[in-house]
């Protein structure tokens, strides 16, 4: 028997009790084992579907408390600033000394309007 086509497909959990099935046709390549191209196509559908929602929720976690950390420095940095500039007018060392900028809302928030999935060949290593 001679194998020229695989369909290989996968069912991934994404966490929270999802799913994402995602599946491949490829031709056999000569040298090729079903085995190899199975276990290179089940790395290729883990890296489509990318990482599960527990993780992403973990990784949000981690960077809404770096945020807050980051956001409490830049109050302290803040009150020392005002607080020198406050001297330096009374001071009359400098007159003018201004207030630090406020640095809110630099990035807007990112919105996606619409996702969609799309068929595609794997043409390279496969």
């Amino acid at each position: 028997m001679k194998i020229k086509l695989v369909h290989a497909h996968f069912l991934i959990s994404i966490g929270d009790y999802s799913n994402e099935r995602i599946g491949f046709t490829v031709e056999l390549e000569e040298g090729e084992t079903i085995e190899s191209v199975v276990t290179a196509l089940r790395s290729e559908a883990r890296k489509a579907v990318g990482p599960k929602a527990d993780e992403l929720y973990e990784a949000r976690s981690i960077l809404q408390k770096q945020c807050y950390a980051l956001e409490k420095k830049i109050n302290e940095v803040r009150s020392e600033w005002d607080a020198t500039a406050e001297f330096l007018r009374t001071q009359g060392i400098k007159p003018d000394a201004p207030p630090m900028p406020q640095f809110s809302n630099l990035l807007a928030a990112v919105k996606v309007d619409e996702e969609s999935v799309e068929q595609a060949e794997i043409v390279d290593g496969f």
